[in-house]
Order: structure tokens, then sequence, then C-alpha cells
């Protein structure tokens, strides 16, 4: 997804935005448990707190495409 289109959801859905290199951007959603959830143009995936995020394990995935 753009930058803008990041933006734009991560102000939906109260999150913010990452970009995770080579002009991917993400939307990130921090929950009050610690928990961290990434939505990106190819998928919903949450992962057990942001290190976890950043070493790309999710618990669980959901494919959009």
């Amino acid at each position: 997804m753009t930058e803008k289109q990041a933006r734009d959801i991560a102000a939906a859905l109260g999150g913010e935005t990452w970009q995770s290199g080579g002009g991917v951007w993400l939307v990130i959603l921090k929950r009050a448990d610690g928990r961290a959830v990434a939505v990106s143009e190819e998928a919903v995936c949450e992962y057990r707190d942001l290190e976890t995020l950043e070493t790309g394990q999710p618990d669980k995935a959901i494919l959009l495409c």
C-alpha cells in the first residue's frame, strides 16, 4: 500500500504507519495486552509483541489476496 493509504487506514483504526523497507508500508496496531497487529495490502497478522513483529513470525495470519 502507499504511504497515504497507510496513513488513512491508521487514522481510521487508531494505529501507526510503519515503513518496513523497500517501499512497503504497514499499519501497526498495538493492543493493550502487548500483542501487535500488522495490516498490509496482502495480509493481517497478529504477533506476540513488537519485537516478534520485526522478526516476521506471526502467531496468526489472514491472507487478503
